[in-house]
């Protein structure tokens, strides 16, 4: 019994540079290099939605999931910056004003990763 191997699935080859993309933009974005985190970020949403238009096929519900995702991922950094300027975890007391602005800053980035991801590894409902 050989097992062939599966072909290449070449969804998952474009989440190697959407993760190389969002951590570029991340770096950028604490570096206070804005042209370079806006360059980043819009080639993160821009590649894989054009790939995903011109391979598969979008079905209902899509959109949706992707934009409620979205959400989600950008609350996320806000929530936990959040956290850590409660709990003065990074930050001088009194002082986290940069933590939380930081958390704003990332969140565009994460959640455009979160929708990205579920657009490229997303399956349609049974």
């Amino acid at each position: 019994m050989s097992h062939e191997p599966s072909p290449l699935n070449l969804n998952s080859l474009l989440l190697v540079p959407a993760l190389a993309l969002a951590a570029t933009a991340c770096w950028a974005v604490t570096a206070r290099q804005a042209a370079i985190a806006t360059a980043a970020t819009t080639t993160l949403f821009l590649v894989p939605v054009v790939f995903r238009l011109m391979t598969r096929t979008w079905y209902r519900g899509l959109v949706v999931r992707g934009l409620g995702l979205f959400v989600l991922g950008f609350n996320l950094p806000m929530f936990i910056f959040g956290f850590f300027a409660h709990a003065n975890i990074g930050c001088e007391p009194g002082n986290c004003m940069g933590l939380i602005i930081l958390g704003a800053l990332l969140g565009p980035i994460v959640g455009i990763l979160f929708t990205v991801v579920y657009w490229l590894i997303g399956r349609p409902p049974v």
